[in-house]
């Protein structure tokens, strides 16, 4: 990992706490530890395998993927934020 992507992960694992702990469809996420690191490595395999231009394309590939351990799927098989239901 080149230096930029890894400012990438670190500014994209910021934007995604900060947007997790105020979105009200959200309070599954309240960034403990546990939470933090698996968002760091979520972040650090999807920014290796699309190498992004900068930390909000890295977020948006985040929620477009769908495939983070931390969200929750009502039992319909549908991811609960709408963030994700958009992407």
């Amino acid at each position: 990992m080149t230096p930029q992507l890894a400012a990438f992960v670190l500014e994209g694992l910021l934007l995604l706490h900060e947007e997790l702990s105020v979105d009200l469809e959200a309070p599954w996420y309240v960034g403990t530890p546990d939470q933090t690191q698996v968002l760091h490595n979520e972040l650090w395999l999807l920014a290796g395998e699309l190498t992004p231009r900068s930390s909000a394309v890295l977020v948006e590939a985040w929620y477009s993927s769908g495939r983070s351990t931390l969200l929750p799927v009502e039992c319909t098989g549908e991811l609960v934020s709408s963030r994700h239901q958009a992407a």
